[in-house]
């Protein structure tokens, strides 16, 4: 865009900055990067021309330098009294409290959010002078009417002036001879001008001042565009071009300036960091190395609660209230800044791995005080201590209403009680990002300029919304890669710049006209992105300052974006596609870990025995047989290593819950019942009467394992549900011939291969046609399949079988759910139960090698003994029997090197269905 301005060349620039403060010079640029960015071009300008000292340029972004002349204006002689400017969550907070306060607040979703569009269009509204027709007014925007005149009001009266009318209050003071203003504005790289903004340069210039305009300079490069598969591949491809082109420059001695636009830096920064990090930096997160200084810096800032200092420090808080996810106090167990997070790390890991066996899906800071002083519970005694501190300070200090100021004042005591933020001393990101958590708090203390007193729950959720919208980025050195969005980008030069993301679909952007202002008024006064035409010309605009922002440009775009094709965006689509030459421009470089392999200095290991077990036996349970069969390391690991993995408590009570009760149900209905007479006996009314109880049983030593888990309805549709289920199993029972229970949940301890189990039995019935039934309750998936072949998936019926000196003649499991009630199982012998297969008819392919029940037996001997051996042998190889199938649900993947045998899925064989 041409600008009004009368313009002068970069050079020229300088050389009139060289005169220092006295030439009265201010350059104002669209954006605080691209000020630092020509700040230190300047800089090195001047080191080129042999100084050793200079006056530091006046550069700095429009937006800072309105404010610091009003900053000037309200201490000048004789502009008299001026108003006082509202900070940005100020503003928020009146917008809200405007919102929540109309009567079209019924009909808002988030006060907050509607808030922030509406700040955003009294921005529109006061740059761009609209002034929108009453035909054009939709619903929205005659809400927003009816708030921004709310709105003007209550500044008005606290006299206040916010960011968006400050260049017009501004204008009238320029004329005062009192107030020091540069002699010259010099606007740099600005693309756009608002009617506002020229309002203000006139008036700048009405008073004296010369205002010139200045660009940065253009190379004649020749842009070219590179099609690659997805996006994924265009940022790996960007970073190895990155690292190539700075280590061409290094092998130079010769500095050098590289650029990398990711138009969706905002939802991709994550995965860019990450492969910028890996690519630039190899075995950046190697464990035991040291951070090497970073090549690289992403322009966009996290929000400050993204940080985990401020994440804690909010969690904290929220301890503090009603309750917490149990995830969140899980991390708040591990923080390391809370009062001595490093010196008992160890022990609060065990306590937290204790915890989640006894916890619900929420904690409150009581409940958790009462977890920590249970006796079984590991010690740590620092923690507990702070906790139980902090409960008191709560129930004394942290639920009358106040102001911001004084709930500032009661979360900085609060933090305090617990020891925040630790004792450890923080690394130089950790120390900032505390600093601007300091001022954050100081922020939201202010705001009782504009809010009266609020209860906990609103001040914690204002505090937490301020930390969120407060986007921070730590101070680090000048460094060589820059990765930044499209905004950022703007009058900044490289020398070398690669733009990826640019198909059709994504590049131009949509437009994205404001909701509470009419379509018709943003289009007329050409406000950016209020329609495709307008969005089209900007994205123009700014793809031809890509094309000589640097002497090498590339522009590259996705072929699909998941199963969807693209095609290059129309703004590029001329540029014709990159040659061979180009490609070769992004080499390829090798991963830490092919780094690490392909090193002639690894050694090779066969790591796949431990000791054997001291005195050739141990005793475990059947885990120890199933995990073997899955896996030899699987079952080192859990069982002579004693890893394990941590619980994730679940709403409510989980599958296994639930069978457990049922199982404890059923248990003590057949110890009231005892046989297949008295069952017969009794009416359906009795057995709901006997199953009643037993269910009340089973539910209260459930709830005194774990109270946060069963109370109240839901324990109640619990039951109905025990009662319906078990009710309806005894009455499938009803169709089998005579029986006797002769056990159920027995514990008898077996012995394969030298290793002792204690196996449990769900029940044993004795048969009328002679010999045991063994019985197995499942409520899930029951495949007889596993008790057969080569390392059983599970051996613990077939255990119980050999083990117990019984006549065993049926194994079965009953399969215990509502409209599937059925017993599935072996037998020696036709008719013994129902649902059940004579071993010797039995065609399934893992049965085909028993002839009789004498033969199976003696294979199950033949596999529980080889299994047994190989365990106290110390067999720990990783020899997963289903492939990745059986490593997907595995809990010791984290010790486990299976990544490392190149085991990818589909190269495995699934367990069968038989």
């Amino acid at each position: 865009m041409q600008s009004p301005f009368a313009s002068i060349a970069r050079d020229a620039l300088f050389e009139r900055l060289a005169r220092g403060h006295a030439g009265g010079l201010a350059i104002l640029t669209p954006n605080r990067r691209l000020a630092s960015a020509l700040a230190r071009d300047y800089d090195d300008s001047r080191a080129a021309a042999g100084l050793a000292a200079w006056e530091s340029a006046d550069i700095l972004p429009w937006a800072s330098f309105v404010e610091r002349l009003w900053d000037e204006a309200l201490h000048a002689p004789g502009t008299g009294e001026q108003p006082l400017l509202l900070a940005p969550d100020e503003e928020a907070a009146i917008w809200e409290a405007v919102v929540a306060d109309s009567r079209q607040a019924k009909d808002v979703f988030s006060a907050a959010s509607t808030a922030r569009l509406c700040r955003e269009a009294w921005k529109l509204v006061h740059a761009w002078r609209l002034r929108p027709a009453r035909e054009d007014a939709n619903e929205d925007a005659m809400a927003f009417a009816e708030w921004s005149s709310r709105y003007e009001r209550r500044t008005r009266e606290g006299r206040f002036v916010d960011a968006a009318r400050l260049p017009d209050a501004l204008a009238p003071l320029l004329r005062d001879e009192g107030l020091t203003r540069p002699a010259t504005l010099v606007l740099y790289a600005f693309d756009l001008i608002t009617p506002q903004m020229r309002d203000l340069l006139e008036a700048a210039a009405g008073s004296g001042a010369e205002v010139l305009s200045c660009g940065p300079p253009r190379h004649k490069a020749v842009p070219v565009r590179l099609p690659l598969a997805s996006p994924a591949e265009e940022i790996a491809a960007a970073a190895r071009w990155a690292r190539a082109r700075l280590e061409a420059a290094e092998s130079r001695g010769a500095a050098v300036r590289i650029g990398v636009v990711v138009p969706d830096l905002a939802q991709s920064r994550r995965v860019v960091e990450r492969v910028f990090a890996a690519t630039l930096h190899p075995g950046f997160n190697a464990p035991g190395g040291r951070t090497p200084p970073r090549a690289f810096e992403l322009s966009l800032g996290r929000p400050l609660s993204d940080y985990a200092i401020v994440r804690d420090a909010l969690l904290l808080l929220q301890l503090s209230g009603r309750e917490i996810a149990f995830n969140d106090a899980s991390r708040l167990l591990r923080s390391p800044f809370l009062a001595e997070g490093e010196s008992e790390m160890a022990v609060r890991a065990r306590l937290d791995a204790e915890l989640r066996r006894r916890s619900g899906v929420t904690l409150t800071l009581d409940r958790l005080v009462d977890h920590l002083g249970t006796p079984r519970m590991p010690r740590a005694p620092v923690l507990a201590n702070r906790l139980a501190q902090l409960a008191k300070f709560r129930r004394s200090d942290l639920f009358a209403a106040r102001t911001p100021a004084q709930w500032a004042r009661a979360f900085a005591e609060a933090l305090r009680v617990v020891g925040f933020p630790g004792e450890r001393s923080l690394d130089s990101v950790e120390f900032q990002v505390l600093g601007k958590w300091h001022e954050t708090l100081a922020a939201f203390a202010r705001l009782e300029r504009v809010t009266g007193k609020i209860g906990f729950r609103d001040a914690l959720g204002g505090l937490s919304r301020l930390a969120t919208d407060t986007l921070f980025q730590p101070e680090s050195p000048d460094v060589p890669v820059q990765v930044m969005g499209v905004l950022e980008s703007a009058g900044l030069g490289f020398d070398h710049l690669w733009v990826l993301g640019l198909d059709d679909g994504a590049w131009p952007l949509p437009a994205r006209p404001n909701p509470f202002l009419p379509i018709r008024a943003q289009r007329a006064a050409g406000v950016p992105e209020a329609d495709a035409g307008s969005s089209l010309e900007l994205d123009r605009r700014i793809t031809g300052g890509w094309m000589c922002a640097a002497a090498e440009v590339i522009f590259s775009h996705p072929l699909a974006r998941g199963e969807a094709e693209t095609s290059p965006s129309p703004l590029i689509a001329v540029i014709s596609p990159a040659g061979p030459d180009v490609q070769g421009r992004v080499p390829a470089f090798s991963s830490w870990r092919d780094a690490i392999h392909a090193a002639p200095s690894v050694e090779h290991i066969a790591d796949e025995r431990g000791p054997e077990l001291a005195g050739g036996a141990a005793t475990g349970g059947t885990a120890i047989f199933r995990d073997q069969a899955a896996c030899p390391f699987r079952a080192f690991s859990a069982h002579r290593l004693g890893s394990s993995a941590p619980e994730v408590p679940q709403p409510g009570l989980t599958p296994a819950d639930r069978g457990s009760l049922l199982h404890a149900v059923l248990a003590a209905a057949w110890e009231r019942l005892g046989d297949k007479g008295t069952l017969d006996s009794l009416g359906a009314g009795d057995l709901e009467e006997i199953l009643t109880g037993a269910a009340d049983a089973a539910l209260e030593r459930a709830r005194r394992r774990r109270p946060d888990t069963l109370a109240g309805r839901f324990a109640a549709l619990e039951r109905a549900r025990l009662v319906s289920t078990a009710l309806a199993w005894l009455e499938y029972e009803r169709g089998r011939g005579d029986f006797e229970v002769a056990a159920t949940e027995r514990k008898v301890t077996v012995e394969f291969g030298g290793i002792s189990a204690n196996v449990k039995l769900d029940r044993m019935d004795r048969l009328a046609a002679g010999g045991c039934a063994v019985i197995d309750y499942k409520t899930g998936e029951a495949r007889v399949g596993a008790w057969l072949g080569e390392r059983p998936d599970e051996p613990q019926l077939p255990m119980y079988a050999l083990g117990t000196g019984e006549d065993v003649a049926v194994l079965a499991f009953a399969r215990v759910k509502p409209g599937e009630n059925a017993f599935k199982g072996l037998a020696r012998e036709e008719n013994l139960l129902p649902g059940t297969t004579l071993v010797s008819k039995d065609r399934s392919r893992l049965a085909a090698g028993y002839a009789d029940w004498s033969q199976l037996r003696e294979g199950w001997r033949r596999e529980l003994d080889a299994l047994g051996r190989a365990f106290a042998a110390g067999d720990a190889r990783i020899d997963p029997k289903y492939g990745s199938n059986t490593c997907a649900g595995c809990a010791e993947r984290l010790v486990c090197r299976v990544a490392e045998s190149g085991l990818r899925e589909g190269e495995d064989e699934g367990a069968t269905d038989e």
